[in-house]
């Protein structure tokens, strides 16, 4: 009895506090446009109370989502507007005027837009490392640990069945038992009936009441074995469900590992195309095959990325939710087991209600749920204790009763000494099932499966996948909208011609810079070309025609930064001759 006291009462384990993690702590605080961020909310029986909660999830999935359309449109739209609206942006080869022609210094534009793009994609990969080796990492440590939280419960079930194995032995005993005992009791004592007054024991009164107690047991343990059976039936059914859902999912399928692929090869493609263009190796087929292949296949995964990482943002803020408490009491994932249930349930304090306090709410006393076995394992110790006084009784005046009876006594013996070694298996089985679910088992199953796998390495891999596919999506985009960074730069002529309106020369080319002074033939008429200041555009050049029947050679020489000297060729240098512009 000491045992079985020990093991219910023992209160020297107290089941350790759940620590909010960064993860939790980061995504509960996710804004979520003025709805509720209350995890138990889903379970309210309140259907406003649900709408609402799911409103805020949806909300933070359409914003992010929104966000990333509205750039892949933006994208869209500057390559239907094409080189001559959008510049570069366009995915058009740079084209920027000549160094000594260049005053607001467009020449260093590729340059700069090129070191961007290899930042980006360096900022990319880095994040796709830190994608698998945290958020991938994370999941399979919480795989591994909810593994091994079902190998527990898979001990604790063949614990269980072992226990209702026995009983059923137990209970199969007891019918033998009472069977012989009721045919011993119909010839009990046939030469005196009046036995016990004899004795001084109520030797007939204790055999009536062992084959009651018999009968209530055997029909106690059918009972119980077949509740016992069913739960745990439920029990090995829910754990190989639970198994097979954490085999079945496969974070490094083929599916992920062909889009970290994707993630990590083609930007380093398109890293090799902008190097090659920086040291000035033209190799237009491959260059092609970047604008044809790679880009298309980048933005392919690009968008799949964002997909995954808008997706991954509600599920993120959902598991939060559930491991901080949500609400305004964030009293931890054992603060959420409880109002769920009360949200179910109503507020029934029954005896479900202890057993869930009591396992999730460090070994409580306050929810001690095995208060009713007391009064029948008391029972039971005294049904040890009469059936140990009966055999005594027996045994020591077997001589006297088998003289005032006339009949032998060993039968009846063998069946109290037998009718004592039940109870007391049934006794030791009761002390196996108290050690079976004592709450330092049934905590750590818990503690492990809930505050480790489920809101530590859980949550730790929701928060590292939504951050890096949120930098990837980013870096992805930054790179498709400079993806003439790959393109070799097209410089204009510094003999074009300038657009009439806006400056800019009509003729591109892939020279580098030009000579200062240059010699121009005209064969049908002369563009004098003035360089003017105007004060609300700024630098601008003015195209004056004058028409001339006779080709004229002249000369253009650059005296100064901003003295530009025109003549004849042939004509004396002098001031009355020249004309400065």
């Amino acid at each position: 009895m000491d045992n079985a006291r020990s093991l219910m009462y023992d209160t020297s384990y107290t089941g350790p506090t759940y620590q909010t993690t960064t993860s939790v702590a980061n995504l509960a605080n996710l804004p979520r446009f003025g709805h509720e961020s209350d995890f138990t909310s889903i379970f309210s029986p309140h259907a406003d109370e649900q709408a609402d909660y799911a409103a805020g999830l949806i909300s933070l999935f359409v914003f992010l989502l929104i966000i990333f359309i509205f750039w892949t449109v933006v994208i869209l739209v500057f390559k239907c507007m094409g080189q001559a609206n959008a510049g570069f942006l366009s995915g058009h080869a740079f084209i920027v005027p000549d160094e000594l022609d260049d005053e607001t210094n467009i020449h260093k534009r590729p340059f700069r837009v090129r070191v961007v793009f290899l930042v980006a994609t360096a900022v990319l990969m880095t994040s796709v490392f830190l994608f698998v080796a945290m958020g991938l990492t994370n999941v399979n440590n919480a795989a591994t640990t909810m593994g091994k939280s079902l190998q527990s419960t898979e001990q604790l079930v063949r614990n269980a069945e072992q226990i209702a194995t026995n009983l059923e032995k137990v209970g199969l005993k007891s019918i033998e038992i009472r069977d012989d005992a009721v045919s011993e009791l119909d010839n009990f004592c046939p030469n005196n009936p009046n036995i016990g007054d004899y004795v001084g024991m109520d030797i007939t009164g204790i055999a009536n009441q062992a084959k009651t107690d018999l009968t209530m047991l055997a029909d106690f343990i059918s009972d119980g074995l077949e509740a016992l059976n069913e739960n745990l039936s439920l029990v090995r059914t829910f754990t190989e469900s639970a198994d097979q859902a954490t085999k079945s999912i496969q974070f490094w399928g083929w599916e992920m590992k062909l889009l970290v692929a994707g993630l990590f090869i083609l930007p380093s493609f398109l890293a090799v195309g902008v190097g090659l263009v920086l040291l000035d190796v033209d190799v237009e087929p491959y260059q092609k095959a970047l604008t044809y292949f790679f880009m298309p296949l980048f933005t392919i995964t690009v968008i799949a990325c964002y997909v995954v990482c808008c997706l991954v943002l509600p599920v993120s803020a959902t598991s939060a939710d559930a491991c901080s408490g949500g609400g305004t009491v964030r009293g931890g994932p054992d603060d959420t087991v409880l109002t769920v249930y009360r949200n179910l349930m109503g507020e029934d304090d029954g005896l479900i209600f202890q057993f869930v306090g009591f396992y999730t709410q460090q070994c409580n006393p306050e929810y001690y749920p095995f208060d009713f076995l007391s009064s029948y394992l008391n029972d039971l110790d005294v049904a040890v204790d009469s059936t140990n006084t009966a055999y005594s009784a027996m045994e020591d005046n077997q001589g006297l009763l088998e003289e005032q009876c006339g009949r032998d006594f060993d039968d009846v013996i063998n069946i109290v000494e037998d009718m004592t070694a039940n109870l007391k298996s049934l006794r030791e089985q009761a002390y196996l099932s108290l050690d079976l679910v004592k709450c330092e088992n049934i905590n750590r199953l818990y503690v492990n499966t809930i505050h480790e796998a489920g809101c530590t390495y859980s949550v730790d891999a929701m928060a590292w996948i939504f951050a890096t596919s949120l930098v990837i999506s980013v870096c992805g985009l930054i790179m498709i909208m400079l993806r003439s960074a790959y393109y070799t730069t097209e410089y204009l002529d510094v003999s074009a011609s300038w657009d009439v309106l806006d400056g800019v020369k009509a003729v591109p080319t892939k020279s580098g810079s030009r000579d200062s002074v240059e010699e121009v033939e005209s064969m049908g008429s002369v563009v004098d070309v003035r360089k003017v200041v105007d004060s609300n555009t700024g630098p601008r050049r003015e195209a004056v025609a004058a028409t001339a029947a006779v080709p004229i050679p002249i000369k253009v020489s650059q005296d100064h930064d901003d003295e530009f000297e025109m003549g004849h060729v042939g004509e004396a240098d002098s001031s009355d001759s020249d004309d400065y512009f």
